[in-house]
């Protein structure tokens, strides 16, 4: 449980120390008065990345060097965010490793940003796979960043005007090793969510969800699909085929929800796929903390109701909203309501 939020130079805040010793906390306020800001913060201290962001340095107030975030629960996390560089601390020991740091504080996050899950590009898709996989396991991360380098080398290598044919074929090789890895562990992940999406997506009323994963290549033959391509990628000067390509599909009712769900459908399916997220991260690890970044004001009563039989079962749930009035009244009575508009630093 996170008991300690302590912030500086942060977006908007200077300064912002909060106490949230309690299993659901509350931040209300108005628009643009940083309640977004405190959950991105903790995201931050979780996940080492931003969800509003690539640019890490964005999160750093105006002419301000640095951003430091700490948050404290069993442990102390701290992540100090500096125009060229991220470092990150538990318990005030310098971590040197991401993977060394991922998984010990787990958090979900359901946004309105995630509605890039459904109608966003495929990056927004692999980013989703990738950040919570490697949270979730360490080879994972380890195999990923040996095929970036792999992959950066043989893109390099396609640029000459004249390509050695049999370090194509190295590089190819050690590329597929590690590709066939993360396939493997991406089709367990997706089978993962879609068992608990069955359940979950019919509690919020809304059936037949299905992830499915759609490779750039044959994976029961990477290499010889890769192989297939050298030509290809010679004439181009890049690699055609792998992780960095793939893309999954989200279907409902055996549609692609991209093209024919609509705002409500598409806004209940992130939900439900950070739902079953959830699920998947407790049964691995321990429970994760909820964030709910303005979520109930755009439910109607009956998915409010199933929304919040989920975060009554969570160990803890920090929820952003503009009126209390649009929080269940079982909720608000064990809530620790924090109004965001009277805090100093803002």
């Amino acid at each position: 449980m996170i008991t300690n939020i302590n912030l500086k130079n942060f977006r908007n805040f200077d300064e912002l120390n909060l106490k949230t010793n309690n299993s659901l906390v509350i931040f209300s306020g108005k628009n643009a008065t940083g309640k977004t800001s405190i959950l991105e913060a903790i995201y931050l201290a979780s996940t080492t990345k931003s969800h509003r962001t690539t640019e890490i340095d964005n999160t750093i107030k105006f002419n301000k060097d640095f951003a430091i975030v700490k948050i404290k629960d069993i442990k102390n996390y701290k992540v100090v965010v500096s125009k060229d560089k991220k470092t990150l601390f538990i318990n005030d020991k310098e971590i040197k490793k991401t993977g060394d740091y991922l998984g010990k504080l787990n958090v979900v996050m359901i946004s309105p940003s995630d509605i890039s899950l459904v109608t966003g590009a495929k990056l927004d898709k692999r980013r989703f796979l990738d950040l919570y996989i490697s949270t979730i396991n360490k080879k994972y991360l380890n195999e990923s960043s040996k095929y970036k380098k792999l992959l950066s080398e043989r893109n390099q290598l396609l640029k000459n005007d004249n390509v050695d044919n049999m370090m194509l074929d190295i590089l190819t090789q050690s590329l597929c090793e590690s590709l066939q890895y993360i396939y493997e562990e991406r089709i367990k992940f997706l089978n993962n969510l879609n068992e608990y999406l069955k359940d979950i997506s019919k509690n919020l009323g809304i059936s037949n969800i299905s992830l499915v994963y759609e490779p750039t290549y044959n994976p029961n033959d990477i290499y010889n699909s890769f192989k297939n391509k050298y030509q290809s990628d010679i004439f181009n000067k890049v690699t055609s085929l792998g992780s960095h390509r793939d893309d999954f599909l989200i279907k409902i009712n055996d549609l692609d929800s991209k093209e024919f769900a609509s705002e409500g459908q598409a806004r209940l399916i992130y939900i439900s796929i950070k739902l079953a997220l959830k699920k998947i991260i407790t049964s691995l690890n321990e429970e994760p903390i909820l964030l709910l970044d303005d979520i109930y004001q755009a439910l109607d009563n009956k998915k409010i109701e199933a929304l919040t039989k989920y975060v009554m079962e969570s160990k803890q749930v920090l929820i952003t909203t503009t009126s209390i009035l649009e929080i269940p009244d079982n909720l608000l009575s064990n809530a620790l309501v924090i109004r965001i508009d009277n805090l100093k630093g803002v």
